[in-house]
């Protein structure tokens, strides 16, 4: 079972919003566990955490912001 992509914001490590990325969770059953999603950025799974109604992506110090590309990973 794979987990369906969902769009997260994307934050500076300061917390200041960047824009939008669309990433497909690695831990796909995460709604029904209640876990947070992980996605895999620059090689490394990493947890997300709650913004508002979403989720976000904080990026680490000297990291880029990923690309969107026509279908999420």
């Amino acid at each position: 079972m794979s987990a369906r992509p969902i769009e997260v914001t994307v934050l500076s490590p300061a917390g200041e919003p960047l824009g939008t990325w669309t990433g497909t969770p690695t831990n796909a059953l995460w709604r029904a566990t209640r876990q947070t999603p992980r996605l895999t950025v620059s090689g490394a799974t990493r947890p997300c955490e709650r913004h508002g109604e979403g989720w976000a992506l904080r990026l680490q110090e000297g990291e880029r912001p990923p690309k969107n590309n026509g279908r999420a990973r």
